[in-house]
């Protein structure tokens, strides 16, 4: 952006478009809760926005709102009975 003396700014060419940046895609993981009482351990969906590479089998928020622990393991959805239904609907 530069000035154009007349009280505008304008852009310059290109300044913010770059063609080679691609957007990303929206990818799912599995993730398995923890027996918390009487509430089974359950798969949910967790949305990854970095490379799976990058998932530490550390908790994360889960689409329904569970805090799970992400498994590189198993690929969402995950073909199993004990399935949160919140997250098989939204995922």
């Amino acid at each position: 952006m530069g000035w154009s003396g007349g009280g505008v700014l304008c852009r310059g060419a290109g300044a913010a478009d770059n063609p080679g940046v691609t957007s990303p895609t929206l990818t799912f993981a599995a993730a398995r809760s923890r027996a918390h009482g009487p509430t089974a351990a359950l798969w949910h969906a967790v949305e990854v926005h970095r490379a799976p590479a990058d998932l530490d089998g550390a908790c994360e928020l889960t689409v329904c709102g569970t805090l799970a622990r992400v498994t590189t393991e198993e690929h969402w959805p995950v073909p199993a009975i004990d399935v949160c239904p919140a997250c098989t609907t939204h995922a």
